[in-house]
């Protein structure tokens, strides 16, 4: 089965994608989705391919879909990404980093108020 023009990347590719994106090293995403860093390595590197289980726990981990990992659909189809964080997220880092202040900011005033 051959890839379409505009589908996502490979697993590697797109494990390495979703880890930048939430700011995570290999170590933290190890600890979320309880897996060895060097694992992590290994499977952004193609080295290794994780079994399908491993692959629901960085899933899980990155709170994306397993298509959406492994490129079958786009993480716009997930519902747990809003549009203007996921186009947020393709913004430079500076933007991105005064998104991230700004949202801080409103959720830290609505928790307080609660």
């Amino acid at each position: 089965m051959s890839r379409k023009k505009g589908e996502g990347g490979t697993l590697p590719e797109n494990l390495r994608k979703f880890r930048d994106l939430r700011g995570l090293t290999q170590a933290q995403m190890g600890a979320r989705s309880a897996i060895g860093a060097a694992s992590i390595s290994h499977f952004e590197t193609g080295q290794r391919t994780p079994t399908l289980h491993t692959i629901v726990k960085l899933a899980d981990a990155l709170d994306v879909t397993v298509d959406a990992l492994l490129g079958r659909a786009p993480v716009e189809s997930s519902a747990h990404v809003d549009p203007v964080f996921l186009q947020a997220s393709k913004a430079d880092a500076q933007t991105l980093e005064t998104v991230r202040r700004v949202a801080e900011a409103i959720l830290e005033d609505a928790n307080k108020r609660t």
